[in-house]
C-alpha cells in the first residue's frame, strides 16, 4: 500500500504546537503508516524539541524543499523566511506570520501533488467548536467549489452544526428547505467517500417539528436520515451511538453538552468537502502550558491517524466507482422462448 504523505503545519510557535508535533513524531510506529512532512522553522523546531523530554529520538531530515522528501524519515521543511524567535506564551505578529508561512507552504505542496493530507497543529488561525478561521483560510486557498462541513469526531461519533434555517417569506422558506436538503445530501455523500459507509445512518437533532416532512422527502430520495429528535432526550438516552453522523440544527446548548462529554484525547476536528483531507486537534494553543513539557500529544497523533484513514477510504471509494458497469438487459432462463403449437411433434 502506498505510504500516505502527511503534511503538518506548526501552528503558533509560541504555544504548545511544536511540542505536540515533536512528541507525536517520536512514536516509531507512526513511520509504519505514513511519511510526515513538517512545514516549520528548523531552529524553532529544534529549540522546542530540546525543551521537552522525549524518550525516543526523532528520525528527522532537514530538507530544502518538499520535493526532496525521504520516505521512512520525518521530513522538516524550513519555510519561515524571517528566522522567527520563540516567545513562550506570547501572542505575537511574528508567530502569526510564521503560522501563515507554514500553511502557505503546505498548501503549495498539496497543489504540486507532494502531500496527500494536511494536519494542522493549534495556532492563532485555529478552528474550535463555534468558529472556523483555519478551514475558511484553507478552503479559499485550494479554491473549493462544493459544500464544506466542519466535523467534531471522537470514538466513532461524528457531529456537526448545520446552518440555521432563516426565512421571512414563503419563497424564502422554500429556498431554506432546498438548502437544508442539499446540505444533508452532500453530508451523506461525504460519509460514503470519507468513511466507507454504503448507506450512512444520519440523525438530525432539532426543535423544529416541521422538519419531519423534509426528512421524509430525503428518505424517499435514498438518504437514510432520522428525526427530528428532541435534543436533551436524544443525548440523555445515548442515542448518538446508534448513528454514523449526528447533525444539530438550532440546538447549540445541547451540542456543546455532547461535545463536552467526549474524551478530549480522542476528540479531533475534520473538514469534509475539500479536495485535501484536513484534520486538527481541538486542544487550542494553551499559552499557559507552552515550553513546560505539559502538553498531551495524543489528540494530534489521533488527527494524523484519522487523516490517513480518510485518505485511504477516499482512494478505495474512487477506485470502486471510477468505471461503473452499464445496465444491460439479460434474458433470464427460457422466458423469451416462444412455443409454436401449430407444429406437430416429429
Amino acid at each position: 500500500m502506498k505510504m500516505t504523505r502527511v503534511g503538518i503545519t506548526h501552528g503558533d510557535i509560541n504555544g504548545i504546537s511544536l511540542e505536540l508535533i515533536a512528541k507525536a513524531l517520536a512514536a516509531p510506529e507512526l513511520m509504519e503508516f505514513c511519511t510526515p512532512i513538517v512545514f516549520s522553522d528548523e531552529h524553532c523546531f529544534l529549540e522546542s524539541a530540546k525543551s521537552i523530554e522525549i524518550e525516543q529520538n526523532i528520525p528527522f531530515e532537514v530538507i530544502a524543499s518538499a520535493k526532496e522528501i525521504i520516505d521512512g524519515r520525518v521530513n522538516l521543511v524550513s519555510v519561515c523566511s524571517d528566522n522567527p524567535k520563540i516567545e513562550w506564551g506570547q501572542q505575537t505578529e511574528t508567530a502569526l506570520k510564521a503560522e501563515a508561512d507554514s500553511l502557505n507552504a503546505a498548501i503549495e505542496a498539496y497543489k504540486e501533488g507532494i502531500i496527500d493530507v494536511l494536519v494542522c497543529a493549534p495556532g492563532q488561525l485555529d478552528n474550535n467548536v463555534d468558529s472556523h478561521p483555519l478551514s475558511d483560510f484553507i478552503q479559499r486557498a485550494v479554491q473549493t467549489d462544493g459544500k464544506v462541513f466542519d466535523w467534531i469526531m471522537a470514538d466513532g461519533l461524528r457531529t456537526l452544526k448545520l446552518p440555521p434555517l432563516e426565512f421571512t417569506t414563503e419563497l424564502g422558506e422554500g429556498m431554506a428547505k432546498e438548502a437544508f436538503a442539499a446540505d444533508v445530501k452532500a453530508i451523506n455523500q461525504h460519509l460514503r467517500e470519507d468513511f466507507g459507509f454504503i448507506k450512512p445512518r444520519i440523525a438530525v437533532v432539532s426543535g423544529r417539528e416541521t422538519l419531519a416532512n423534509d426528512l421524509s422527502d430525503l428518505r424517499d430520495n435514498g438518504v437514510i436520515v432520522f428525526g427530528p429528535f428532541v435534543a436533551n432526550e436524544f443525548i440523555d438516552a445515548g442515542q448518538q451511538a446508534h448513528y454514523d453522523a449526528v447533525l444539530f440544527l438550532d440546538e447549540e446548548e445541547a451540542r456543546h453538552r455532547l461535545i463536552a462529554s467526549l474524551n478530549p484525547e480522542t476528540t479531533i476536528g475534520y473538514v469534509s468537502g475539500m479536495p485535501i483531507v484536513l484534520t486538527y486537534p481541538l486542544t487550542g494553543v494553551n499559552y499557559s502550558e507552552a515550553g513546560k513539557s505539559l502538553a498531551n500529544e495524543t489528540p494530534l497523533r489521533n488527527a494524523i491517524y484519522a487523516s490517513i484513514d480518510i485518505a485511504r477510504n477516499r482512494r478505495r471509494y474512487h477506485e470502486a466507482t471510477r468505471h461503473p458497469l452499464e445496465k444491460q438487459w439479460v434474458a433470464k432462463g427460457r422466458d423469451d422462448f416462444k412455443l409454436d403449437l401449430t407444429k406437430e411433434d416429429a
